[in-house]
Order: structure tokens, then C-alpha cells, then sequence
């Protein structure tokens, strides 16, 4: 008698054999067995992703992607590949019946096998491989139900219908559907944009204004002395509040003024009272709109507009198909895709598929910067930009960058450095995934990018001081919001009470015409209320209500009130906030010290120490990337600054108590790491000064502090 285990067998191959041996299919069966390819596509792959586009409009809208460019995409995802796979399936059945139902097995089973991925990296944790390996068995299992149980095949025959109803939820009930079917805008140019003063706005992004300051509450000069010198010539408002905890509401706050509800497109058509409307007539526009499209293409025209649809396309497949590896992919390989949720554009690059910025090689932009361009961080747009800053007295400039925003990776002049496996260490934006020890990793280099932001801030003021319109502009500098990095469970960058102080609390410096001698303001101002404050400088008559007030008169007393994409309230109150801000930062001065960049660090006394050569075969720790430096060309490959990697050793809980590892760059040291768990290993990781690599070989080695003794660890000699 045959066991369970064989009867089993048996009957598979039973089932096999008689899929196998069937006759050649009819034109009626092929069409019915391409439905099934394009159902289980549809919900496999499609279904994940126009969900998430669906309910992320602003992802079209910080693109710069058009109607047409939607539909595009949405008809392409749904119905191309199906059709292929429908075409190659037909040529096959004219060659052999067997091979036939041989590949519409395995393409069935095949694409049924990322459908299950998800559902079982929901039900159990394991590494990729067998979640991997369990979603083929059941993606096989489904394919041969599909041939053996009519009624399975019934049920594959009813979900034919899975692509239209995805598309038709998509196109017509999703929170994109408004840029798809845009209302008709209603723009219109106010008749006063009021007296000859150039105005300049600057937008920083993810800058919180305890991220500028030391614990005696100034800016600290020796890391970002633009931002020092404004505030000692401008009003400085320390108490400023945002509204929202993401760009595409924060900014149009700044822009219009008006707190929209929270799933408010960031478009003039929805949003068409604005800075550009009030102050447009008779002023020369010189706009930089990464991320919201509040002035309008007559205004402003679109560089991603001009570019051409085969190329926005292109870029959009570029990206998304980073996105859907991210949805589609056990959890374990989806980690190693590049990180989606830091920006809006270019996933890939640094990697194979994008060649990244390096030194000297910047990607370069081409085309009229005195209109909008939609690039999101390009350091050479940047400047290109601030050096077109119109020379009028009737000059408007508003320029929003996404910087120090993640992804980390420009040094003080704007030249991307290497990346590493430390790169993204916290789950989307939410919670970090490590303790104290990694996240003043990622606060280093959120700070030497802040360095950058620091540089271009004073590249505008020396264009304008050498265009004589300094002293007579109204130069505002803000930012949208601001980033956590407090750790024990609190959000980088989600609604949370607990981070008011940090991401609540965005920069605001206002020099207004005239003004030499600077000043801090205790007041409670609000992004909302940078609109009216032009207005009135400007001595505007009859300007549109806004939700915000004049800064030069009283403001009144209200709540810090923050709302979330979803549209949820946070509140808060200005002496909580000042509180946080001032625990952030002796958070961080505690975990990096208050030196200058490259010195940051749990021991900076170390920087410039002499070391020994770490001996031959000393492998107790080692580099992410042994060849780091080992050949750099300066002209050609990126700055070899971000040094981190592994440890055998084991750290206690407590982060304070975890060994002290001093990293030497051709012998001396030149950064210092505390280690920590992620991903199931024990890292470290720094910055060190780009100075310190020269050209050619370079040598890096890791040491452990035990009281004056460096005991070797490892390295690339």
C-alpha cells in the first residue's frame, strides 16, 4: 500500500501528465488563459502599485507628469505585459501543444508566486529565500488547481474582470483622479503687486531649527556660518511652527498662505491664491518648484514639460520599477533596493542603472533657469540657479530645494560621497531600526549635508550683495519642516507628539529692506505667515485672506497644530516645542559632540591621533567595501568618505556602553564610531574629512579605544 506522501505525488503527476497531454487549444482557451495571466498580473504586480499611486498624487505633481503621462502609465502597467506574454503563448501553440500548456503552467505559477509573497511576508518573518520558496509552491499549487478543479478555473474566469476594475478604481475613484480630471483653474493676476522691493525666498526641506543650534542658543557659527552671519543681520524667528509633517502641504502653506485640508493637491488649479498671484504683475518670476506646482505653467513654465513625454516616461518606469520592488519583494531583498520614501524622483541612482553624481562630473540640467525646473537635488542646478537671480528691483525669486532632505550624500561642496548598507536606517521615514549608536550616523551626515544647504545660502547673499540688492531686499529663508532623530520608538518624520521640538520647528530668518542689525523674535510665527509678512513689506493693498498674519504687527495667541497625510491633528503648545528643541539638542551635542564637521563623533579629542599599522590577517573588523580608496581618482569616482562596516564582536544593550572604535585614514585617525545591531550583524560606521583621501592608494584601518591603547581590528592593507 502507497503512503499519503506518495498518493499525493501520484496524483500531481496524474494531473500533470493530463495537462500535458491535452489537445491544442482552441482560440476561445487561449484568450480565457491570457485572462488568467492578466488577473493574476493585474493583482500580482498592478493592483499594489496603482494603490499606492492612487492615494500619492503628489508623486505626479513633483514629476511634473502630465493627463497623459498617467493614463500612459496606467494602461501600459495593466494591459502591455499581458499581452505580450498572450502573444508569445499563441506563437508557442502553433509549435506545440505540450510546450504550450507547459509555459502557461509556469507563467501562471510564476506570476501567482509575487501575489503570495506578500501574503506570507505578512503571515511569518524567515528569510527570503524560503518566503521566496513557500510563494512558488503555492503559485505552482494555484496553476494546478487552475488545469485539475473546474471550478478554480471558474473562479480564474471571473477574475478576468481584476484589470478593468483596478484601472476604473484608479482613473476614477482614487485621490489621483483630481489630477487626471483637473478642475478648471481659476488664476488670476492681482492688479497690486505692490512697491519696488526684489524679493527672495529660500526653502529649505527636512531642516529643523534645533538642527542649526547650540545649547546656548545660537546658531553654531563653526559649522554653518552663512546661517550665523544671516541671523546677525536679520530678524531671526526661533518660535516659527509648520503645519505639516510633508512637503507637498507644508510648502503650499508657505506659498498661499491658507492652511488647505490635508489632501489638498499642490497645484494652482487647487490652490490658485498664491504668492504668484498676488505678486506677479510687472515683477521678472525666478521660481525653483521641485515638489508642488503652485505656480502655473503660463507663470512659470515646466521644464519636465518641455523635456518630452518619452522622456518623463522613461524616467517614471526608471523609478517605479524600484517602487514595485519595494511592494512586490520579501522584505529581506526589498531592504537592499534603493530607499523610495526620501524623495520623489531618481530611486536609482548610485546604482547600476543611474550613473551618480561624482566628483567633478556633476549631472548638469540644461535650459532656461529663469523659469521652473522640477529637479529635486542637483547641486549644480542649485548654483546655476542663485547665479540667474534677476538683477531688478522688481525681482521675485522663490527657490525650494530639496536639501539637507535625505538621501545623504553630499559633502560641504555639494560632491557626492559613496554609499554604503548604513544607508537607509529607518523604516520609511517611521521608526528607526537602530539605537542611538546608528542614528548619530545618520545626524553626522544630515549635518555635513546641512553644510552644503549652509554654502548655498551664502552663494545668494554674496550674488545679491554684488547685484547691490542686498541691503534693499526682502530675503526670507525658511524651511518646510524638520526631521527627529531622537530614537526610543519616536518617528523620524511622522505625526508624533514627542517630536515637536525637532520637526515642528522649521528655521525662519527674515531680512527685511534696510535691515543691518539682527534681532530674535519670540514670537509664535507660522509658515502661514511668511505670505501676508511680503504683503505687507511690500505695501500691498486688498491682498487675498490668508490663515497667517503680518509678522511686523502682534501675532495672536494659538496652538502649535500639525496635521498628518492622512488629515489626523497633532497639537502642541510653544513652550513643549522649546523644550523638545532644547533636549534635541544636548541629545546631540551628547552623541557627536559640538566641534566642526569631520570631527563629529563620540570621541573628537581622537581626530588627528597617529596610529600603528594594523598587522597582516587582523580581521575582527571589517570595511563594507574592502577596496574603499584603495584606487581613487578624484576626477572619476565618488568621495571615499562614508566608511563603515562589520564587527564578530557583541554590544551590550545600553548604547553608552558599547566599545569605542576609532577609524585612521593613512595613519591617523580621522573618525570615531560606537557599534551597533542591524540587520542581524554588528555595524559601525562614519564620516571622515575628504581631505584626508588622496589620490591612489589610501589606507583605512579600525581600531578598538581601550583607555589610551588602540588594539587593531581590522582594515584594507
Amino acid at each position: 500500500m502507497s503512503g499519503p506522501g506518495e498518493s499525493s505525488g501520484g496524483e500531481l503527476k496524474k494531473g500533470l501528465a493530463a495537462v500535458l497531454g491535452r489537445p491544442a487549444p482552441t482560440r476561445r482557451q487561449l484568450l480565457l488563459g491570457g485572462g488568467h495571466l492578466a488577473a493574476v498580473w493585474t493583482l500580482a504586480f498592478v493592483q499594489p502599485m496603482l494603490d499606492l499611486l492612487g492615494k500619492n498624487p503628489d508623486f505626479f505633481v513633483a514629476r511634473g507628469n502630465s493627463t497623459g503621462d498617467i493614463l500612459i502609465l496606467a494602461f501600459g502597467l495593466i494591459f502591455v505585459p499581458p499581452l505580450i506574454l498572450l502573444g508569445v503563448e499563441w506563437v508557442v501553440s502553433k509549435v506545440s501543444a505540450k510546450a504550450y500548456y507547459g509555459l502557461h503552467f509556469l507563467l501562471l505559477a510564476g506570476i501567482s508566486m509575487f501575489f503570495f509573497t506578500q501574503v506570507v511576508s505578512d503571515v511569518f518573518s524567515a528569510r527570503s529565500a524560503l518566503i521566496l520558496l513557500v510563494s512558488l509552491g503555492l503559485g505552482a499549487l494555484l496553476a494546478w488547481m487552475v488545469f485539475r478543479f473546474v471550478f478554480v478555473k471558474n473562479l480564474m474566469d471571473i477574475l478576468i474582470i481584476a484589470p478593468l476594475v483596478v484601472l476604473a478604481l484608479f482613473i476614477f475613484n482614487s485621490k489621483t483622479t483630481d489630477l487626471i480630471f483637473p478642475k478648471e483653474g481659476d488664476f488670476e493676476v492681482a492688479a497690486d503687486s505692490g512697491n519696488d522691493t526684489p524679493v527672495v525666498l529660500m526653502i529649505f526641506d527636512e531642516l529643523g531649527t534645533s538642527n542649526l543650534m547650540t545649547k546656548d542658543g545660537r546658531i553654531a557659527a563653526n559649522r554653518f556660518p552663512n546661517f550665523a552671519r544671516l541671523a546677525s543681520s536679520s530678524t531671526w524667528y526661533k518660535n516659527e511652527t509648520t503645519t505639516a509633517f510633508f512637503t507637498s502641504h507644508a510648502v503650499p502653506g508657505i506659498l498661499t498662505g491658507v492652511n488647505q485640508p490635508a489632501d489638498t493637491l499642490p497645484t494652482w488649479q487647487e490652490q490658485p491664491l498664491s504668492l504668484f498671484s498676488q505678486f506677479s504683475k510687472g515683477r521678472k518670476l525666478h521660481v525653483l518648484e521641485p515638489v508642488t506646482a503652485i505656480c502655473p505653467e503660463e507663470l512659470c513654465p515646466d521644464q519636465e514639460a518641455d523635456a518630452g513625454q518619452l522622456t518623463r516616461l522613461k524616467a517614471l518606469y526608471q523609478d517605479l520599477k524600484i517602487v514595485e520592488g519595494k511592494l512586490v519583494l520579501p522584505p529581506g531583498l526589498a531592504r537592499k533596493l534603493p530607499d523610495v520614501s526620501s524623495n520623489f524622483e531618481g530611486f536609482g541612482e548610485g546604482s547600476q542603472d543611474e550613473a551618480p553624481v561624482k566628483l567633478g562630473k556633476r549631472k548638469h540640467k540644461s535650459g532656461d533657469l529663469a523659469v521652473k525646473a522640477k529637479p529635486h537635488s542637483d547641486p549644480e542646478l542649485y548654483e546655476q540657479f542663485i547665479q540667474q537671480v534677476p538683477d531688478s528691483d522688481r525681482g521675485f525669486t522663490v527657490m525650494h530645494m530639496h536639501l539637507p532632505h535625505q538621501v545623504w550624500k553630499y559633502d560641504l561642496q555639494g560632491n557626492q560621497y559613496n554609499d554604503s548598507p548604513l544607508g537607509q536606517l529607518s523604516r520609511s521615514l517611521g521608526k528607526w531600526m537602530v539605537n542611538s549608536n546608528g542614528i548619530s550616523i545618520s545626524q553626522d551626515r544630515m549635518y555635513v549635508q546641512t553644510g552644503f544647504a549652509d554654502n548655498l545660502l551664502g552663494q545668494m547673499r554674496r550674488k545679491l550683495e554684488s547685484m547691490g540688492l542686498w541691503d534693499k531686499a526682502l530675503v526670507i529663508v525658511t524651511a518646510d519642516h524638520g526631521i527627529s532623530f531622537q530614537g526610543n520608538g519616536v518617528p523620524q518624520r511622522q505625526a508624533d507628539k514627542r517630536a515637536m521640538g525637532e520637526v515642528a520647528n522649521p528655521p525662519l530668518f527674515i531680512k527685511y529692506p534696510g535691515q543691518e542689525q539682527g534681532k530674535v523674535s519670540r514670537k509664535h510665527s507660522m509658515t502661514l505667515d511668511i505670505a501676508p509678512t511680503i504683503g505687507r513689506t511690500l505695501g500691498v493693498k486688498g491682498m487675498y485672506k490668508t490663515d497667517g498674519v503680518p509678522l511686523q504687527g502682534p501675532v495672536p495667541n494659538r496652538p502649535i497644530t500639525i496635521t498628518d497625510p492622512e488629515g489626523k491633528l497633532y497639537t502642541s503648545n510653544v513652550p513643549t516645542m522649546v523644550r523638545q528643541r532644547d533636549q534635541a539638542i544636548a541629545r546631540a551635542d551628547q552623541r557627536l559632540g559640538t566641534g566642526p564637521f569631520y570631527t563629529l563623533g563620540p570621541a573628537p579629542q581622537l581626530i588627528g591621533q597617529p596610529v600603528k599599522p594594523v598587522p597582516p590577517g587582523t580581521t575582527d573588523a571589517l570595511l563594507d567595501e574592502p577596496d574603499l580608496g584603495k584606487a581613487y581618482d578624484p576626477g572619476e569616482d565618488l568621495i571615499p568618505m562614508f566608511i563603515t562596516g562589520t564587527w564578530n564582536g557583541t554590544v551590550p544593550n545600553a548604547p553608552k556602553k558599547a566599545p569605542l572604535f576609532a577609524i585612521a585614514i593613512n595613519g591617523k585617525v580621522e573618525g570615531t564610531a560606537r557599534p551597533f545591531n542591524f540587520d542581524g550583524q554588528v555595524h559601525w560606521g562614519t564620516l571622515i574629512n575628504p581631505a584626508s583621501m588622496h589620490q591612489g592608494k589610501n589606507t583605512i584601518a579600525i581600531y578598538q579605544v581601550q583607555g589610551k591603547k588602540l588594539i587593531p581590528l581590522g582594515g584594507n592593507s
